[in-house]
């Protein structure tokens, strides 16, 4: 396979997680390759698809960051509002499979170093992937 088709690959990957997560929030069964056939959202797509917004938000902040030095906060609140939505959901909500476990522990480790996190934010997420990890999905 080819470093495109790898990339191609994964960004086709992605997009389905986004969509399967978009589904769950909504209510509605994604539609899988075969247009007639229906299936039930993963176990997990929400908790996926948040923890995706979240990498999506993050990246958007950095992208504004750099490239503009002198932003006024206002611009970077409704980012920081949404992110921190962001994390108390993904805290709220208990991962059921491997892939849940895996997309928390991504967000975990993309806010573990932010100092813009409040600490209380930062410790209760690490705490809501340690109690999903001693759930037995290892």
């Amino acid at each position: 396979m080819t470093h495109n088709q790898s990339k191609a690959r994964t960004a086709t990957v992605a997009g389905l997680a986004r969509l399967a997560g978009l589904a769950a929030i909504t209510g509605t069964d994604a539609i899988t390759a075969d247009s007639v056939t229906l299936c039930a959202p993963p176990a997990d797509a929400r908790l996926v698809g948040l923890c995706a917004d979240l990498g999506a938000t993050e990246r958007e902040r950095h992208r504004q960051i750099g490239a503009a030095r002198n932003l006024p906060a206002v611009q970077l609140g409704g980012l920081l509002a949404r992110r921190q939505v962001l994390i108390a959901e993904v805290c709220d909500m208990k991962a059921a499979t491997r892939e849940g476990l895996k997309a928390k522990a991504r967000a975990v480790r993309l806010v573990l170093g932010d100092a813009v996190v409040p600490r209380n934010m930062r410790e209760a997420l690490m705490r809501s992937l340690l109690e999903d990890m001693q759930g037995g999905l290892l």
